[in-house]
């Protein structure tokens, strides 16, 4: 039998690398992904563990929090629906904010490592279609600008598109470029967990990190240490991040911007886009 959730309300969800407890939190238990029922990843950098912590971001009132070490790919072999169980499990438990975070390649050349983009939209190339693809809103743009502006002072940060590809294989120069008229940042996850969040009605917002530019000819192990490096900088910025979640947003948050896709490319390059490659968030 799977254990259960302990009750929490707000929860974290790590990319690559980026795994961590805040400054000041107590970690009141552990657990294992297997103990949950949940899909396992076999990638480095992903732990599969469950933390529940007792925290009070920016000095403000303690609250309990899950941290989720890891999380599952597409590529892996995993459906949609068994990607979306830990979303779903999450909110069972009670919890009603939950933060995405991952390592991504830089679509837009202005874009160097280490900053990071609140998305907007994530952009879901990882189910084929013979249009459009699907355009997953997170946050409006005020919503963004407003988190980002949080960040500001610890980590820099600004609105963009993340676009989700099937992976594993990251992308050539060539698929970069034609990548580029869907977003700002490229990588493997995301849209089985928003599309979750968004049926349980969570409010959810997702921060990815650059870790390289796109295109750019690398390994998993380099993705994997630049998290890591990344892993201080979401450290530094976490708290303020967290805290201007728990306040109440002028206006909705959710909702989407204009369709990115209305004016970008089809959703099929040369070949198939099943082929394109992006990070191992």
């Amino acid at each position: 039998m799977s254990r259960r959730l302990p009750a929490a309300e707000l929860a974290v969800v790590f990319g690559s690398g980026l795994a961590l407890v805040p400054e000041g939190a107590e970690v009141l238990d552990e657990i294992d992904y297997r103990d949950l029922g949940w899909p396992l990843s076999t990638v480095a950098g992903h732990a599969n563990r469950l933390l529940l912590a007792r925290w009070a971001p920016d000095g403000r009132r303690a609250r309990r929090v899950l941290l989720a070490w890891g999380r599952p790919h597409l590529y892996e072999g995993w459906t949609d629906s068994e990607l979306e169980r830990p979303v779903d499990d999450l909110a069972d438990a009670g919890v009603r904010n939950l933060l995405l975070t991952n390592a991504v390649g830089a679509l837009e050349p202005a874009l160097a490592t280490g900053e990071a983009i609140v998305v907007t939209n994530v952009v879901d190339l990882q189910r084929e279609t013979r249009d459009r693809p699907a355009v997953l809103p997170v946050a409006t743009a005020a919503g963004a600008r407003r988190l980002a502006t949080a960040l500001a002072p610890r980590l820099p940060a600004r609105p963009g598109r993340y676009v989700a590809v099937p992976g594993p294989q990251y992308e050539t120069p060539a698929e970069a470029t034609w990548l580029r008229g869907f977003g700002e940042v490229v990588g493997m996850s995301g849209a089985s967990e928003v599309r979750a969040a968004r049926r349980r009605g969570l409010r959810v917002s997702m921060l990815s990190l650059v870790a390289n530019p796109a295109g750019a000819v690398l390994g998993h192990d380099e993705v994997l240490a630049a998290g890591e490096r990344l892993g201080a900088s979401l450290a530094a910025g976490l708290a303020q991040l967290v805290a201007a979640l728990a306040e109440p947003a002028p206006g909705a948050d959710a909702g989407a911007d204009a369709d990115p896709a209305a004016s970008a490319p089809s959703s099929r390059p040369p070949g198939s886009h099943a082929d394109t490659g992006g990070r191992a968030p």
